[in-house]
């Protein structure tokens, strides 16, 4: 199956070809209109209720789980990869003297915490 080009959906103006995306990937538009709307909603912090918190985030862990075949409580949201990464560096037993492979180049975040 071959995509049509996606470009549009990210804002990319037509004369950049950004290929960086291990570094700092673009945005959907759509990403940066929901990012834009939850800054708004943050702004009026006495409309935001103690579920809000929380109904949004279950709803993206079912959805994420449906995605991947998976159960939403086999989805954990983190704040950064760097932090899940660092999160699952120190819950996995790994026995004195193994060796953790990464790759060469490897973005920090992935090599540190290991």
């Amino acid at each position: 199956m071959v995509l049509s080009p996606q470009k549009d959906a990210f804002g990319i103006p037509p004369d950049v070809a950004y290929l960086n995306c291990s570094f700092l990937s673009p945005n959907l538009e759509e990403v940066r209109e929901a990012g834009e709307q939850a800054i708004a909603r943050t702004s009026r912090p006495w409309e935001v209720a103690a579920e809000d918190f929380f109904e949004e985030s279950e709803l993206l862990r079912q959805l994420f789980a449906r995605l991947v075949g998976g159960d939403a409580d086999g989805v954990a949201i983190m704040p950064s990869v760097s932090y899940a990464i660092g999160t699952a560096a120190a819950n996995i037993p790994i026995p004195a003297g193994s060796r953790v492979i990464v790759l060469t180049e490897q973005f920090p975040s992935n090599v540190y915490p290991w």
